[in-house]
């Protein structure tokens, strides 16, 4: 038996997150892994079940490297016919914050519809 949203085993977010996979369709979620570093970034496409579209790749700490990953987003999610991107970031220090801002000032996952 599944007892409501909110009795999740992490909490609030937990549930936010379970009931966002369950609607959308584990089949059609893009997930972008980013691993944040000083100059230069790294990141990887992949399924929710950890199959890889894309291999791991550098790309700058700048708005052409944001801009690169955001290319290859958009052919990945076009490709595999996905519905939903999720990026998720490492919080490294404090370099992801200025990556972080990039990825949602220019709207990633919402711009790759």
């Amino acid at each position: 038996m599944v007892y409501p949203s909110f009795n999740h085993i992490q909490g609030k977010m937990g549930s936010r997150w379970s009931n966002f996979v369950r609607n959308t369709g584990s089949e059609n979620l893009l997930l972008v892994a980013i691993d944040a570093a000083k100059y230069t970034h790294k990141a990887m496409i992949c399924t929710f079940y950890g199959d890889i579209l894309v291999r791991p790749y550098e790309f700058d700490a700048s708005s052409t490297g944001i801009a690169k990953v955001k290319q290859f987003v958009q052919a990945e999610k076009q490709r595999h016919h996905m519905k939903e991107v999720v990026v998720g970031v490492e919080t490294t220090g404090h370099y992801y914050e200025d990556l972080v801002w990039a990825v949602t000032s220019r709207n990633i996952s919402n711009d790759c519809s």
